[in-house]
């Protein structure tokens, strides 16, 4: 299956985070994990997520059960441009050349 988990926690709480999801998942963005995992891996890691989550810490997991199954896409802004951001699809999820 393909997983996408974020995190938003205390700035003093982040490398926790980073250092548990690189175990199982690709680092996309600060905050932002995705790969494939099987359902063990699955439920190793919802485990000793567990034990890391605080009160105030906010973890989103987005779960597919194949990577084609989602449509990812990538909005920037280049330079100082006012005018609304440019979107393309971002399908590197779904090609198997991709190591995570």
């Amino acid at each position: 299956m393909f997983v996408i988990v974020t995190y938003d926690v205390n700035a003093k709480r982040t490398q926790k985070y980073r250092k548990l999801l690189i175990k199982y998942l690709g680092h996309e963005q600060f905050s932002v994990f995705f790969g494939d995992i099987t359902k063990s891996q699955l439920d190793k890691l919802r485990r000793e997520m567990n034990k890391l989550v605080v009160e105030g810490d906010r973890v989103l997991e987005f779960l597919v059960e194949n990577r084609h199954n989602i449509d990812i896409s990538l909005w920037s802004k280049t330079g100082h441009s006012t005018g609304l951001p440019s979107k393309e699809a971002d399908d590197r999820h779904k090609r198997d050349s991709r190591i995570l």
